[in-house]
């Protein structure tokens, strides 16, 4: 049962989402870097921003919270964020969703100026401090918003006369959509949340 729900999964996404996920992907990629390069060149706008992220950096910069705790507190921060990336594209028209990439890109940029202007991290631990949860958590915003960005489609289709015809009916892109968050979202964001609580923590310099 649970294979076959992976394979409707794919043949989905590989049809609706593809396109929309790579899109996003790219946007992503292309606006983290400009606001890193942003905060580099001009230092002085980002010296009262940069240097409050410097702290997820190290292990003892902050007090040391229960790890069943943190694991929770990660997860549901991660699920109400891209939650809302998804539902928001039941507004038609606006491509809410975005938002969540351009946040995504603007804490990515803002990270990796961090290391670059304040903390002089070598690029192995800079890595390390970002990519075990990062590789989990990156896709999972990027698949929601795709998800998101698929119902605005589907709910502006709805609305002009044109192209409603061509629109699936809102029960079907509801499943739709619920099915994807549920299956690929959620397991990936509880991957991200153990893996920063657990993992990461021990991979930072002291």
């Amino acid at each position: 049962m649970v294979k076959k729900y992976y394979l409707n999964e794919w043949l989905f996404f590989r049809k609706k989402l593809f396109p929309i996920f790579v899109i996003l992907s790219l946007v992503f990629i292309s606006m983290a870097y400009v606001y890193y390069d942003y905060y580099i060149y001009h230092p002085d706008r980002a010296r009262n921003i940069v240097p409050s992220y410097g702290k997820t950096f190290h292990k003892g910069s902050s007090v040391r919270e229960n790890e069943f705790v943190l694991i929770v507190r990660l997860f549901f921060k991660n699920l109400i964020f891209t939650l809302g990336a998804t539902v928001s594209g039941f507004i038609p028209f606006l491509f809410l969703p975005a938002a969540a990439i351009v946040s995504l890109s603007v804490a990515t940029g803002i990270v990796l100026s961090a290391n670059e202007l304040f903390l002089k991290l070598d690029q192995f631990s800079l890595f390390m401090s970002i990519a075990p949860h990062g590789i989990f958590e990156i896709p999972a915003i990027i698949y929601a918003s795709s998800i998101g960005i698929y119902l605005t489609i589907q709910t502006s289709k709805m609305i002009i006369p044109k192209f409603r015809s061509k629109a699936p009916s809102h029960q079907i892109f509801c499943k739709e959509a619920s099915r994807s968050y549920i299956l690929i979202v959620v397991p990936l964001l509880m991957t991200a949340a153990f893996v920063e609580a657990l993992v990461t923590p021990n991979l930072l310099p002291p």
